[in-house]
C-alpha cells in the first residue's frame, strides 16, 4: 500500500501504455512519480534524484495501465460460460431466472463483492456494469464497489414488459427508483462512481419508459447503456414491437437516448442509416467478440464502425461472455477481425493488431466514457491506475523477440497474461494484492 504525506512515492519497473491505436510509450525501465493526490506527476526515463516517501522497485516486471471494461453483467457473473441457444433463449433459460434471486440483498451484496474482486484480480480498473433490476441490489453494488476502490459506472437494469413478471416493475416506479439512486451515488467520491441509466434494451421498456429515461438523463447529464443490433431474433422482435419505428435505433433516438454518454452494446446488424445516425449524435459503441460468438450472434463490422468514425471500446460481456479478463476480451477481438477478413476475402480488410487491441482495452475505452483525460493510459496529470505483471514469465526461453513492445502486448493476449497480474493500483493506492 502506498502512502502519502508530503512527499512523493517512486514506483520502477517496466512501462508500457498505449499512446494511440498504433503508437505504444515503453521505457526499461522506466519511473512513475505518484503525488500524494494520487496522480501521476512525473515520468521519467532514468532514476530521478530527489527523494520519495517510498520507493517500490518492480525491477523485470511490467507497469501496466488499468483496463477499461465498458460492457458486461454483474449479475451474470456466476453464470459466465453456461451455454443454452440463443440470446432470447438464453435470457429467458438462464439470465432471467438468476436475476430474480437478487431479490434477496444478503445474495445481492455476496455477489457483488466477488464480483468487483474479480474485476480487479484481472487488471481492470474501470467498470461499466448492469445491476439487476432491483433497487436494493443496486445499492449493494454500489457500497461493494465504494469498498473494492474501483471507479464504477452502475445501473439499475430498466424493463416494464416483456420479461417474467418477477423482473419487471411499474414505469413510474422505475423511474423513482432510478432518481433515488442517482442522487445517493452518482458523483459519489470525487466521481468513481457513476450512476448509468440501464434499459435492459427496447423490446423490454415500453415508449413511455424509454422517454423517462431520456428526460432523466437530460435532467442530470447521465450515461445510459443499452443493447443494439444484437442478434437477427433479436431484431424481429423489435420490429414487431415498435412497427411504427423506420429502424432499431430510430427508437433510441426518437426517444432522446442517443447523446454523447450514450453506449450500445454489440451493434452487430446496423444499417448504413443507422450508423449515420449514432455518428450524428455521438453515441458511443461497446464492442463484445466473445458474447457475439458465444451466443452465435454475428461478427460486429469493426472496420466499419471505425471508418465511420464511432468511437468503440471493449467489453467482456459476462455471462454472455466467459471470463472478466480484458486479454481474453482482445484476443478474441483480433480473432473476430480475422474472420471478417477470412468471410470477405475480395474486401480491402485488415483484422485488427494487438496494439489495437490493447489501445481499446485501455485508453480507447477511457475515451469512450470521456475520461481519457483521467485515466487509460499512464500520463502526466492522470490518475495512477495501474497493474504490475510478471509478464517474463511469457518468456521462459528470454527470447529476443520479446524486448519489442508490440510482441510483449502480443504476447500477453495470446498467453493469457491475467494469471501473472500480482498487484493492482487505483488512484495510487494498491486494490488487489496477489495471495
Amino acid at each position: 500500500m502506498l502512502c502519502y504525506d508530503t512527499m512523493k512515492a517512486l514506483i520502477k519497473g517496466t512501462l508500457i501504455s498505449p499512446i494511440s491505436k498504433d503508437e505504444i510509450l515503453f521505457l526499461d525501465p522506466g519511473y512513475i512519480v505518484i503525488n500524494q493526490e494520487g496522480k501521476i506527476d512525473e515520468i521519467y526515463s532514468e532514476e530521478p534524484t530527489e527523494g520519495y516517501s517510498e520507493v517500490l522497485d518492480f525491477s523485470g516486471k511490467l507497469i501496466c495501465p488499468g483496463f477499461v471494461d465498458i460492457h458486461n453483467h454483474l449479475p451474470q457473473f456466476t453464470i459466465s460460460g453456461l451455454y443454452r441457444g440463443n440470446l432470447l433463449e438464453w435470457l429467458n433459460n438462464i439470465v432471467f431466472p438468476t436475476e430474480e434471486k437478487f431479490t434477496n440483498a444478503e445474495i445481492a451484496e455476496k455477489h457483488a463483492q466477488e464480483f468487483f474482486q474479480t474485476v480487479l484480480r484481472n487488471g481492470t480498473t474501470t467498470t461499466v456494469s448492469y445491476v439487476t433490476i432491483h433497487k436494493k441490489a443496486t445499492d449493494k453494488a454500489f457500497e461493494q464497489a465504494e469498498k473494492s476502490g474501483i471507479r464504477a459506472f452502475l445501473g439499475n437494469v430498466l424493463m416494464d414488459q416483456k420479461a417474467p413478471e418477477y423482473l419487471i416493475k411499474e414505469t413510474a416506479q422505475l423511474l423513482k427508483d432510478s432518481e433515488e439512486i442517482i442522487k445517493k451515488w452518482d458523483g459519489h467520491d470525487g466521481g468513481r462512481l457513476r450512476y448509468i441509466l440501464t434499459p435492459r434494451f427496447a423490446p423490454a421498456c415500453s415508449y413511455d419508459l424509454l422517454e423517462g429515461i431520456g428526460k432523466l438523463a437530460q435532467n442530470y447529464n447521465l450515461y445510459i447503456q443499452s443493447h443494439l443490433a444484437e442478434s437477427k431474433p433479436e431484431l424481429e422482435m423489435v420490429s414487431k414491437i415498435y412497427s411504427d419505428f423506420e429502424n432499431y435505433t430510430d427508437i433510441y433516438l426518437k426517444a432522446g437516448l442517443l447523446t454523447e454518454k450514450t453506449l450500445m452494446a454489440h451493434c452487430i446488424y446496423l444499417s448504413d442509416d443507422e450508423i449515420d445516425t449514432l455518428n450524428r449524435t455521438g453515441t458511443k459503441i461497446s464492442h463484445c467478440p466473445s458474447s457475439n460468438r458465444f451466443l452465435q450472434s454475428g461478427i460486429m463490422p469493426l472496420r466499419k464502425l471505425e471508418k465511420a468514425e464511432l468511437s468503440i471500446g471493449i467489453g467482456t460481456d459476462v455471462g454472455a461472455g466467459y471470463s472478466l479478463s480484458m486479454f481474453s476480451e482482445m484476443r478474441e477481438a483480433i480473432e473476430a477481425s480475422k474472420m471478417i477478413k477470412f468471410l470477405y476475402p475480395e474486401e480491402e480488410y485488415q483484422p485488427i493488431t494487438p496494439t489495437e487491441a490493447f489501445y481499446l482495452g485501455t485508453l480507447g475505452g477511457a475515451q469512450v466514457l470521456s475520461i481519457g483525460h483521467e485515466t487509460g493510459s499512464l500520463d502526466k496529470g492522470k490518475s495512477a491506475d495501474f497493474s504490475i505483471i510478471d509478464y517474463q514469465k511469457l518468456n521462459p526461453c528470454r527470447d529476443d523477440f520479446f524486448k519489442e513492445p508490440d510482441n510483449i502486448i502480443a504476447r500477453m493476449i495470446y498467453g493469457g497474461a491475467e494469471k501473472y497480474i500480482e498487484r493492482v493500483f487505483i488512484s495510487g493506492k494498491e486494490v488487489f494484492q496477489i495471495k
